[in-house]
Protein backbone atom coordinates (compact mmCIF):
# COMPACT_ATOMS: atom_id res chain seq x y z
CA UNK A 1 0.00 0.00 0.00
CA UNK A 2 1.34 3.21 -0.95
CA UNK A 3 2.65 6.21 1.50
CA UNK A 4 -0.45 8.40 2.27
CA UNK A 5 0.32 12.02 3.60
CA UNK A 6 2.91 14.34 3.95
CA UNK A 7 6.26 13.32 2.04
CA UNK A 8 9.82 13.40 4.51
CA UNK A 9 11.40 16.36 5.11
CA UNK A 10 15.21 16.60 4.57
CA UNK A 11 17.08 17.79 7.29
CA UNK A 12 20.44 17.22 9.79
CA UNK A 13 20.92 16.00 12.89
CA UNK A 14 24.33 16.17 14.77
CA UNK A 15 25.25 15.72 17.97
CA UNK A 16 27.46 18.29 19.74
CA UNK A 17 30.60 17.48 21.40
CA UNK A 18 29.83 18.65 25.09
CA UNK A 19 32.59 17.05 26.52
CA UNK A 20 34.16 19.84 27.99
CA UNK A 21 31.80 20.94 30.07
CA UNK A 22 31.67 20.01 33.61
CA UNK A 23 28.33 19.76 35.51
CA UNK A 24 28.90 20.35 39.22
CA UNK A 25 25.63 21.17 40.85
CA UNK A 26 26.50 25.23 40.58
CA UNK A 27 27.57 26.11 36.57
CA UNK A 28 24.65 27.08 34.41
CA UNK A 29 26.27 28.25 30.93
CA UNK A 30 27.97 25.61 29.13
CA UNK A 31 29.95 25.58 25.78
CA UNK A 32 27.97 24.04 22.63
CA UNK A 33 31.21 23.78 20.38
CA UNK A 34 29.66 25.50 17.77
CA UNK A 35 27.02 28.15 16.99
CA UNK A 36 23.14 28.34 16.58
CA UNK A 37 20.61 30.89 15.76
CA UNK A 38 17.95 29.78 17.85
CA UNK A 39 17.45 27.38 21.04
CA UNK A 40 14.84 25.55 18.66
CA UNK A 41 17.49 24.34 16.70
CA UNK A 42 18.77 22.35 19.53
CA UNK A 43 17.01 18.59 21.09
CA UNK A 44 18.64 18.79 24.86
CA UNK A 45 18.63 15.82 27.18
CA UNK A 46 19.11 16.13 30.63
CA UNK A 47 19.25 12.30 32.22
CA UNK A 48 16.89 11.12 29.47
CA UNK A 49 14.61 14.49 29.76
CA UNK A 50 13.66 16.29 26.88
CA UNK A 51 14.16 19.71 27.41
CA UNK A 52 12.08 22.37 26.31
CA UNK A 53 13.49 25.33 24.43
CA UNK A 54 12.73 28.74 25.94
CA UNK A 55 12.07 27.57 29.22
CA UNK A 56 14.38 25.13 30.43
CA UNK A 57 17.21 26.33 28.55
CA UNK A 58 17.83 29.41 26.44
CA UNK A 59 21.19 30.51 24.25
CA UNK A 60 23.72 32.65 25.75
CA UNK A 61 26.90 33.94 23.97
CA UNK A 62 25.12 34.85 20.75
CA UNK A 63 24.36 31.15 20.27
CA UNK A 64 27.49 29.71 21.30
CA UNK A 65 26.64 28.34 24.27
CA UNK A 66 23.46 27.45 26.16
CA UNK A 67 21.82 28.26 29.48
CA UNK A 68 19.91 26.04 31.96
CA UNK A 69 17.81 27.55 33.78
CA UNK A 70 18.37 24.92 36.42
CA UNK A 71 22.20 23.80 37.35
CA UNK A 72 22.74 20.35 35.91
CA UNK A 73 23.16 18.02 39.11
CA UNK A 74 26.98 17.10 39.84
CA UNK A 75 27.66 14.25 37.08
CA UNK A 76 24.75 14.72 34.95
CA UNK A 77 24.36 12.39 31.59
CA UNK A 78 23.63 15.70 28.97
CA UNK A 79 23.46 15.44 25.65
CA UNK A 80 22.93 18.17 22.85
CA UNK A 81 21.28 17.26 18.79
CA UNK A 82 21.83 19.96 16.35
CA UNK A 83 19.08 20.27 14.08
CA UNK A 84 19.56 22.20 10.77
CA UNK A 85 17.59 22.18 7.59
CA UNK A 86 13.88 21.59 6.09
CA UNK A 87 12.66 20.08 9.23
CA UNK A 88 9.34 20.69 10.66
CA UNK A 89 9.40 24.15 8.99
CA UNK A 90 10.87 27.31 8.91
CA UNK A 91 13.34 27.91 12.32
CA UNK A 92 12.73 31.21 13.70
CA UNK A 93 15.79 33.02 15.33
CA UNK A 94 15.18 34.49 19.04
CA UNK A 95 15.73 37.80 19.70
CA UNK A 96 19.07 39.11 20.11
CA UNK A 97 20.37 35.53 19.08
CA UNK A 98 22.05 36.24 15.75
CA UNK A 99 25.73 37.87 15.40
CA UNK A 100 27.85 38.62 12.46
CA UNK A 101 29.25 34.74 12.51
CA UNK A 102 25.34 33.66 11.51
CA UNK A 103 25.45 36.95 8.91
CA UNK A 104 29.08 35.43 7.03
CA UNK A 105 30.93 38.35 8.31
CA UNK A 106 34.11 39.25 10.43
CA UNK A 107 33.31 41.39 12.95
CA UNK A 108 34.21 45.40 12.18
CA UNK A 109 35.16 47.89 13.98
CA UNK A 110 34.08 50.26 16.35
CA UNK A 111 31.04 52.86 14.43
CA UNK A 112 31.13 51.15 11.02
CA UNK A 113 27.96 49.58 9.26
CA UNK A 114 27.38 46.52 7.05
CA UNK A 115 27.08 46.95 3.45
CA UNK A 116 26.41 44.81 0.36
CA UNK A 117 28.31 45.01 -3.03
CA UNK A 118 25.25 44.31 -4.84
CA UNK A 119 26.31 40.80 -5.74
CA UNK A 120 25.16 39.13 -2.13
CA UNK A 121 28.52 40.03 0.14
CA UNK A 122 28.42 42.02 3.20
CA UNK A 123 31.20 43.53 4.78
CA UNK A 124 31.94 46.56 7.10
CA UNK A 125 32.86 49.66 6.17
CA UNK A 126 33.57 53.26 7.78
CA UNK A 127 31.36 56.07 6.83
CA UNK A 128 32.99 58.36 5.37
CA UNK A 129 33.35 62.37 7.09
CA UNK A 130 35.19 63.79 3.53
CA UNK A 131 33.28 66.51 2.10
CA UNK A 132 34.15 65.41 -1.46
CA UNK A 133 32.37 61.98 -0.71
CA UNK A 134 28.95 64.11 -0.10
CA UNK A 135 26.88 63.45 -3.37
CA UNK A 136 24.40 65.69 -5.25
CA UNK A 137 20.96 66.09 -3.27
CA UNK A 138 17.74 66.70 -5.12
CA UNK A 139 16.12 68.69 -2.40
CA UNK A 140 16.30 71.82 -0.57
CA UNK A 141 19.46 72.15 2.15
CA UNK A 142 19.50 74.64 5.08
CA UNK A 143 22.84 74.96 6.59
CA UNK A 144 22.42 75.88 10.57
CA UNK A 145 23.68 75.83 13.73
CA UNK A 146 21.85 77.40 16.71
CA UNK A 147 25.54 78.46 18.14
CA UNK A 148 28.72 79.53 17.17
CA UNK A 149 30.15 80.24 13.93
CA UNK A 150 29.48 78.32 10.15
CA UNK A 151 33.15 78.64 9.12
CA UNK A 152 33.73 77.01 5.61
CA UNK A 153 37.58 77.00 5.03
CA UNK A 154 39.33 75.95 1.58
CA UNK A 155 42.57 74.76 3.17
CA UNK A 156 44.46 74.11 -0.24
CA UNK A 157 47.15 76.61 -0.80
CA UNK A 158 45.76 79.77 -3.21
CA UNK A 159 42.51 77.75 -3.22
CA UNK A 160 39.46 79.54 -3.93
CA UNK A 161 35.60 79.35 -2.92
CA UNK A 162 33.32 79.65 -5.20
CA UNK A 163 29.75 80.13 -5.09
CA UNK A 164 27.80 78.96 -8.12
CA UNK A 165 24.14 78.23 -9.00
CA UNK A 166 22.10 77.67 -12.17
CA UNK A 167 20.72 80.69 -14.06
CA UNK A 168 18.16 80.13 -17.29
CA UNK A 169 19.48 76.46 -17.28
CA UNK A 170 23.23 77.45 -17.71
CA UNK A 171 25.85 76.87 -14.93
CA UNK A 172 26.40 80.39 -13.63
CA UNK A 173 29.41 81.64 -10.61
CA UNK A 174 27.61 84.19 -8.74
CA UNK A 175 30.45 85.50 -6.58
CA UNK A 176 34.30 83.80 -6.06
CA UNK A 177 36.13 84.26 -3.27
CA UNK A 178 39.85 84.74 -4.33
CA UNK A 179 42.60 82.43 -1.99
CA UNK A 180 45.37 83.77 -4.26
CA UNK A 181 43.99 87.51 -3.23
CA UNK A 182 43.59 87.35 0.26
CA UNK A 183 39.79 86.42 -0.15
CA UNK A 184 39.13 89.40 -2.59
CA UNK A 185 35.61 88.95 -3.53
CA UNK A 186 34.74 89.10 -6.93
CA UNK A 187 31.04 89.58 -7.88
CA UNK A 188 29.18 87.90 -11.33
CA UNK A 189 28.18 91.91 -11.88
CA UNK A 190 31.72 92.62 -12.36
CA UNK A 191 32.37 93.94 -8.88
CA UNK A 192 35.71 92.97 -6.74
CA UNK A 193 35.81 94.19 -2.83
CA UNK A 194 39.67 93.73 -2.14
CA UNK A 195 41.49 95.13 0.60
CA UNK A 196 38.19 96.83 1.52
CA UNK A 197 37.77 98.59 -1.87
CA UNK A 198 35.06 98.15 -4.43
CA UNK A 199 36.33 97.44 -7.85
CA UNK A 200 34.52 97.96 -11.05
CA UNK A 201 34.94 95.50 -13.59
CA UNK A 202 35.04 97.11 -17.38
CA UNK A 203 31.62 97.47 -18.96
CA UNK A 204 30.39 97.00 -15.27
CA UNK A 205 29.25 99.37 -12.82
CA UNK A 206 26.58 100.28 -9.72
CA UNK A 207 23.56 100.46 -10.98
CA UNK A 208 21.09 103.43 -9.50
CA UNK A 209 18.06 102.70 -12.04
CA UNK A 210 15.75 101.82 -9.21
CA UNK A 211 15.41 106.07 -9.26
CA UNK A 212 12.62 106.56 -11.78
CA UNK A 213 13.64 108.93 -14.92
CA UNK A 214 10.56 109.24 -16.77
CA UNK A 215 9.75 112.02 -19.36
CA UNK A 216 12.34 114.87 -20.54
CA UNK A 217 14.85 113.06 -18.58
CA UNK A 218 14.59 109.45 -19.03
CA UNK A 219 17.91 109.11 -21.27
CA UNK A 220 19.82 109.55 -18.59
CA UNK A 221 22.06 106.77 -17.68
CA UNK A 222 21.87 105.70 -14.23
CA UNK A 223 25.38 103.14 -14.30
CA UNK A 224 27.70 104.37 -12.16
CA UNK A 225 30.77 102.97 -13.84
CA UNK A 226 33.62 105.21 -13.46
CA UNK A 227 35.68 107.00 -10.24
CA UNK A 228 39.27 107.99 -10.52
CA UNK A 229 41.63 110.51 -8.77
CA UNK A 230 45.20 111.10 -9.19
CA UNK A 231 47.91 113.62 -10.52
CA UNK A 232 49.43 114.62 -13.63
CA UNK A 233 51.91 117.27 -14.96
CA UNK A 234 50.39 119.68 -17.77
CA UNK A 235 52.92 121.40 -20.34
CA UNK A 236 52.09 124.89 -20.23
CA UNK A 237 53.15 127.33 -23.06
CA UNK A 238 52.41 131.34 -24.15
CA UNK A 239 50.07 131.57 -27.49
CA UNK A 240 53.01 133.79 -28.84
CA UNK A 241 56.26 133.32 -28.09
CA UNK A 242 58.35 131.41 -25.18
CA UNK A 243 58.57 131.16 -21.33
CA UNK A 244 61.70 131.53 -20.49
CA UNK A 245 61.83 129.04 -17.31
CA UNK A 246 58.64 127.52 -16.20
CA UNK A 247 58.71 126.51 -11.96
CA UNK A 248 56.40 124.54 -10.54
CA UNK A 249 53.53 122.84 -12.01
CA UNK A 250 51.31 120.54 -10.41
CA UNK A 251 48.16 118.87 -11.85
CA UNK A 252 45.35 117.00 -9.68
CA UNK A 253 41.93 115.11 -11.35
CA UNK A 254 38.83 113.67 -10.13
CA UNK A 255 37.10 111.55 -12.80
CA UNK A 256 33.67 110.98 -12.04
CA UNK A 257 31.68 109.15 -14.53
CA UNK A 258 32.14 111.87 -17.32
CA UNK A 259 32.79 114.76 -15.45
CA UNK A 260 36.29 115.92 -15.00
CA UNK A 261 37.68 117.90 -11.97
CA UNK A 262 40.93 119.92 -12.67
CA UNK A 263 42.96 121.70 -10.49
CA UNK A 264 46.45 122.87 -11.32
CA UNK A 265 49.01 125.00 -9.77
CA UNK A 266 51.76 126.79 -11.72
CA UNK A 267 54.29 129.58 -11.65
CA UNK A 268 56.01 131.00 -14.22
CA UNK A 269 59.35 131.73 -12.93
CA UNK A 270 60.51 133.98 -16.52
CA UNK A 271 58.03 135.22 -18.58
CA UNK A 272 60.71 135.52 -21.81
CA UNK A 273 58.52 137.01 -24.61
CA UNK A 274 55.70 134.70 -23.98
CA UNK A 275 52.17 136.85 -24.51
CA UNK A 276 48.70 136.58 -25.43
CA UNK A 277 47.40 133.64 -23.89
CA UNK A 278 48.51 130.53 -22.57
CA UNK A 279 47.88 127.07 -23.55
CA UNK A 280 47.35 124.24 -21.01
CA UNK A 281 48.03 120.54 -22.60
CA UNK A 282 48.37 116.86 -21.25
CA UNK A 283 45.02 116.65 -19.53
CA UNK A 284 44.61 113.20 -18.37
CA UNK A 285 41.49 112.24 -20.64
CA UNK A 286 40.07 113.89 -24.12
CA UNK A 287 37.11 116.16 -24.26
CA UNK A 288 33.71 114.89 -25.80
CA UNK A 289 33.48 115.15 -29.12
CA UNK A 290 29.92 116.76 -28.42
CA UNK A 291 28.40 118.77 -26.03
CA UNK A 292 29.69 122.66 -25.29
CA UNK A 293 32.96 123.89 -25.84
CA UNK A 294 33.70 126.14 -23.27
CA UNK A 295 33.86 124.50 -20.02
CA UNK A 296 32.04 124.42 -17.00
CA UNK A 297 34.81 126.47 -15.46
CA UNK A 298 35.83 128.15 -12.24
CA UNK A 299 38.64 130.78 -13.03
CA UNK A 300 42.63 130.65 -13.48
CA UNK A 301 43.29 132.52 -10.64
CA UNK A 302 46.60 135.28 -10.88
CA UNK A 303 47.75 136.26 -7.35
CA UNK A 304 50.12 138.96 -8.80
CA UNK A 305 47.04 140.82 -10.35
CA UNK A 306 44.92 140.80 -7.11
CA UNK A 307 40.98 140.24 -8.33
CA UNK A 308 41.87 138.74 -11.87
CA UNK A 309 40.18 135.97 -12.97
CA UNK A 310 40.83 134.70 -16.43
CA UNK A 311 38.54 133.00 -18.42
CA UNK A 312 39.09 128.92 -19.56
CA UNK A 313 37.77 127.56 -22.80
CA UNK A 314 38.21 123.98 -24.15
CA UNK A 315 37.49 122.85 -27.72
CA UNK A 316 35.76 119.31 -28.45
CA UNK A 317 37.55 115.79 -28.60
CA UNK A 318 41.09 117.60 -27.27
CA UNK A 319 43.12 116.76 -24.24
CA UNK A 320 44.24 120.78 -23.68
CA UNK A 321 43.05 124.17 -22.37
CA UNK A 322 43.30 127.72 -23.17
CA UNK A 323 43.48 130.04 -20.36
CA UNK A 324 42.16 133.15 -22.21
CA UNK A 325 44.13 136.54 -21.62
CA UNK A 326 46.28 135.78 -19.02
CA UNK A 327 48.57 138.27 -17.36
CA UNK A 328 52.50 137.19 -17.63
CA UNK A 329 54.71 138.45 -15.23
CA UNK A 330 58.06 137.18 -13.59
CA UNK A 331 56.83 134.39 -10.76
CA UNK A 332 53.24 134.93 -11.27
CA UNK A 333 51.48 131.88 -10.03
CA UNK A 334 48.29 130.84 -11.64
CA UNK A 335 45.50 128.22 -9.43
CA UNK A 336 43.25 126.80 -12.31
CA UNK A 337 39.99 125.27 -11.62
CA UNK A 338 37.73 123.87 -14.41
CA UNK A 339 35.51 121.27 -14.82
CA UNK A 340 34.91 119.09 -18.64
CA UNK A 341 32.93 116.71 -20.10
CA UNK A 342 35.26 113.50 -21.08
CA UNK A 343 34.71 111.30 -24.16
CA UNK A 344 34.54 108.41 -21.86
Amino acid sequence: MAYIGQGIKQGTFKVLDTSGNTYNGSNTTFSLGTQVGSAAQLLVSHDGVIQKAGTDYTLASGGASITFSTAPASGASIFIVEISGAVGGTVTPSDNSVGVTQLNLSDGSSGQFIKTDGSGTLSFASVSSALDDISTGDAAVTLATSAGNITIDAQGNDTDIIFKGTDGSSDTTFLTLDGSDAGAATLNNGLTLSDGNLVVADGHGIDFSATSNSGAGSNIAELFDDYEEGTFTPSVAPTSGAFSAVGTVLGFYTKIGRMVHIQCSITITNVGNGSANMDLTGLPFTSASTGPVHTMMTCARETQVLGQNDEVIMSRDVSAAVILGAHFGNGMEYSVNFIYRAAT
